[in-house]
């Protein structure tokens, strides 16, 4: 009689709304036809939660998601539990545990695998030698083996590639999420006429938001009439951006401004896609991202044209001025954008607002790039490729 599988386990900061987090929903779904049983474990406790629900839909194997804040009791956890593999996501909390369980004697320990989801510095940080020790196989969401293999000092056969590039992105009731962006409009009082430019995703710094706010205000001042929507909230809620944002939304409704009355900020919603339905463009001046966000998947999927930077993977996955108007930032460096990025963002955002055909030609470009995307790719197949990659190879020689 074949053995039951044996269970695995997410050690995850939180299980809010977020691209990370979204991915691992999907790398819960990957596991479903395995039969593996699955566990979720929240490692601070006052994040948010709202994808709770959505992990235990995504796999009827999903036996708890808890949150445990102490790294001894999750070591407890962990050490009963005898799970095989442990998915991992720069979760400081899961590598004390992990490094208590090295020092007991009868600790048969999993394979770790840890998901990056970015190529940059902060990605890459060792948290004083705690993941290059931990971790056997890594998890990239789009290929910069060579940047991870270099960082931990790992071969390239101990690093797999998943593009979370998955079906869900697309929108199966396209016409029902362009009538809820109507509604958008109309609650929030935006005249027909106006060109809406709409963001809906993390208020975080790599995002410079507070750039976008002032930038947008400029071309009002120029006597275009756009209006900004602004959904999500801080995660993490960073003081210093919490700071400039706040700033920035303030001159922006002082009265005067050129955009007073013009500036919606929504908070976090639920249904992201009737902020981007609403929406006449929708921008992303960030200056670190992973492979292709997915805000922009889910615009690009209604047909709403889209001004980006090149950061990351975007540039690998769009076109500038075929399928979307994409800004290159120079130098391409995890840090902000210098003001000519600014500038030639501006730029471009001012020009594809007031010229209705080329919205509408960029539109229908990008919903057949991420279309085209979509369907090249499998996401579920891959991560549980990487899983049997990572098993078969075994933990590594410390």
């Amino acid at each position: 009689m074949a053995r039951p599988p044996r269970p695995i386990a997410w050690l995850h900061a939180n299980l809010g709304f977020g691209g990370g987090e979204r991915v691992l929903v999907e790398q819960v779904r990957a596991m479903e036809p395995t039969g593996r049983p699955v566990d979720v474990w929240v490692t601070v406790g006052d994040s948010p939660q709202e994808l709770a629900p959505a992990v235990r839909a995504a796999n009827r194997h999903v036996r708890r998601i808890e949150t445990v804040v102490s790294a001894s009791t999750l070591a407890r956890r962990l050490f009963f539990a005898r799970y095989e593999a442990i998915f991992t996501c720069w979760t400081v909390r899961a590598y004390r545990a992990l490094r208590k369980l090295e020092r007991v004697p009868c600790w048969r320990p999993p394979v770790v695998l840890e998901t990056v989801h970015e190529r940059y510095g902060w990605c890459i940080e060792h948290d004083d030698g705690r993941r290059s020790r931990l971790v056997d196989h890594w998890l990239a969401t789009y290929d910069f083996r060579d940047v991870l293999s270099a960082s931990f000092g790992v071969p390239l056969d101990r690093i797999s590639v998943a593009r979370p590039l998955f079906a869900s992105l697309a929108t199966p009731d396209a016409e029902g999420a362009r009538a809820r962006g109507r509604a958008l409009r109309a609650r929030l009082g935006i005249p027909p006429q106006a060109r809406v430019v709409g963001y809906a995703g993390r208020l975080s710094g790599n995002k410079n938001l507070e750039k976008l706010v002032a930038l947008v205000g400029r071309l009002a001042g120029r006597g275009l009439d756009v209006h900004l929507v602004l959904a999500g909230r801080h995660a993490p809620p960073v003081p210093d951006f919490v700071a400039r944002l706040d700033a920035a939304v303030a001159a922006a409704r002082a009265p005067g401004s050129p955009l007073a009355g013009r500036l919606h900020l929504l908070g976090p919603v639920e249904d992201t896609r009737e902020v981007y339905a609403a929406a006449d463009v929708v921008p992303l001046l960030s200056h670190m991202e992973g492979l292709f966000p997915l805000m922009l998947v889910e615009a690009m999927a209604l047909g709403v044209p889209v001004v980006t930077t090149d950061v990351g993977g975007i540039g690998t996955c769009v076109t500038d001025g075929r399928d979307a108007a994409v800004v290159a930032k120079v130098p391409d460096d995890e840090r902000e954008p210098t003001p000519a990025v600014v500038a030639a963002f501006e730029a471009r955002l001012g020009r594809l607002l007031s010229d209705d055909a080329e919205r509408a030609r960029l539109g229908a470009a990008g919903r057949e790039r991420v279309a085209a995307l979509l369907a090249g790719n499998d996401f579920h197949a891959d991560t549980r490729a990487a899983l049997e990659r990572a098993l078969a190879q075994g933990p590594r020689r410390r």
